[in-house]
Formats: structure tokens, sequence, C-alpha cells
């Protein structure tokens, strides 16, 4: 299986996409013959509505915005506190599966307020995936569910899966690739997590330091003088359409590079940085499939 790592997490060129498809053909052959013996089974999650004591619920963030407060440190997760005190993150997701803009539309006013929700909703259910499976090393490993697609949840009245609300994402923000940032993956070689809610009320701005807090993550960003490389995140390379439509967009013109939508999105700092680069390469970098934990520190019970 060596090759099909090296495929799937080494330095990609931009549009280079056939071997890293090859590679995804055979994970998914591979997941169909080992399913009854190693995994890779499809996997539902379903809320616990008796943790809602009101017969009409509205959606709050209150019960996420506890989990974040108690459980995030610089963008990681302390997953031992959350294992051992998950009820604020299943009484969420309680209230994600009964409200939301088809179910309760009068909680969500404007599109921000929506979007809002889809992001909320994607980094909480990917915690409860960990919990699932926790302890352990990694959610990227072809033994276990594929975490996008293979675990199910019911959120605004339906079953769907994370890949299903990153479309809702990418839909209803128009097409804010910045949205993608947001979402926090359960590795080390995804976003970091914020320790807040996002809100639509300041939707812009939370997005704009998700943005740049990414650019500036040597997970998800990375220079090499050497090779004369601009190494990104792998979800740059996949979503480069959405990238580009998005930057082009947002300065009306029809031409556009993904090293444009780079310096769009950096910190000043970092955008100094890149514009020193101007000309390297973008690539892949390797993905870090580490689980994203916090260890350190003393760790505090979440309150009932």
């Amino acid at each position: 299986m060596a090759w099909l790592t090296a495929c799937m997490n080494g330095p990609r060129r931009v549009g280079d996409s056939r071997l890293l498809q090859r590679a995804w053909l055979f994970a998914g052959l591979a997941c169909a013959a080992w399913a009854a013996g190693t995994g890779c089974a499809e996997q539902a999650i379903r809320p616990n509505r008796a943790l809602l004591q009101e017969e009409s619920v509205r959606y709050s963030d209150h019960d996420w915005a506890r989990v974040l407060d108690h459980c995030v440190r610089d963008g990681l997760v302390d997953y031992p506190t959350l294992k051992a005190s998950p009820r604020a993150l299943k009484r969420y997701y309680a209230i994600l599966s009964q409200t939301g803009p088809t179910l309760t539309p009068e909680d969500f006013q404007t599109r921000s307020d929506r979007v809002a929700y889809w992001i909320n909703a994607y980094n909480a259910l990917v915690l409860l995936a960990v919990l699932e499976r926790y302890p352990v090393s990694t959610m990227y490993d072809l033994s276990l569910p594929r975490l996008e697609h293979e675990y199910h949840f019911i959120v605004d009245g339906q079953e769907c899966n994370l890949a299903w609300i990153e479309q809702r994402m990418l839909a209803e923000s128009g097409s804010d690739a910045r949205v993608l940032m947001a979402t926090s993956r359960a590795a080390m070689g995804t976003p970091c997590l914020a320790d807040q809610p996002y809100r639509g009320a300041v939707l812009g701005g939370q997005l704009a330091q998700a943005a740049a807090r990414s650019l500036k993550n040597p997970h998800l960003c990375r220079l090499d003088h050497d090779r004369q490389w601009i190494l990104v995140w792998q979800m740059f390379l996949n979503r480069e359409a959405d990238f580009l439509a998005y930057w082009e967009s947002r300065h009306r013109t029809e031409t556009g590079y993904l090293f444009n939508v780079l310096l769009d999105l950096a910190s000043p700092e970092r955008r100094r940085q890149l514009q020193e680069v101007v000309g390297y390469q973008v690539v892949e970098i390797p993905f870090d499939r580490r689980l994203n934990e916090y260890r350190p520190g003393p760790r505090r019970a979440i309150a009932p």
C-alpha cells in the first residue's frame, strides 16, 4: 500500500489529477474487498433527541460555543476532555437534527446565517465522528470509513454526509471558497478549528481570518526556496476552480491564477512573503494525516 499512500499524499503539480484519481479508484476497490473484515463500511451516527427538553426547538449555538471554549487550544482539539464530557456536543447535534434553513427558516434570516449554520454543523459532526473512533491516531486510514463520505448524520431533518454539507456551504455562500478554510477536518494537515462559532452577523470577518490563518499554517502553506515551490493544502488544487471563481468574482475579471488567490487571502505579512516568490511553482503539500489533537496542559470538564 506504500505506493497508494505516496499517490494520495505526495506533492502534486497543479492540474495533475490522473494519478490521484487512480489512487482513489484503487482505494474504493480495496475498501469494497476489505469491508467485511477491516472496516471501510458506512457508519450512521444518530442524534439523541432525548437530550432536548423543549417540544419546539429553536436553533442555538450555545452548546457548540461551550464545546469550542473548553476543548479547542491553538486550533487543536482536546479529545480526552471531549470524550469524557460529550453531552454539550451531542446536544448541539440533536439541535442540528431538528433545526436548519429548511426546518426552521425563521432562525436563518440571511444568507450569512445559513452559511454559518452549515460551517458549524460540519465542524461539529467531524468531532462526533472522531469520538466514535477515539482514541485513534488518524481518521485517514483505509481501515476506517472515509470521513467525508461514509459517516452519515441527520442535519436539518435529512440524512447527509460531510461531502454533501460541503456542497451546501459552497452553494449557500455563492461559491465563497473561503468556507473551505473554515472547516477543520480532524487532521494536522487541514485548517485549524476556530475557538468560537461562526455567526452570520460577523461571518465575513471570520472567513477572512480563517483564510489568513490557513495560509500562515505550515501544514497548509509552505515555501521551499531550494526547489522554488509554494506548497499548498491539497484542497487548493482539488477545488482550484472554486477558488479561482471566488477571486474572479471578487475582482470582476475572467482571468486569474491560483497565486493571485493566495495573495488575496493572505495576511499582509504573508502576502509580502508570497510576493517575494513570484514565479515559484505551486504544488501540493504532503498531507499530515495525524489527528489534530491537543495534548499538553490541564483539562476542564464541560459543564452540563
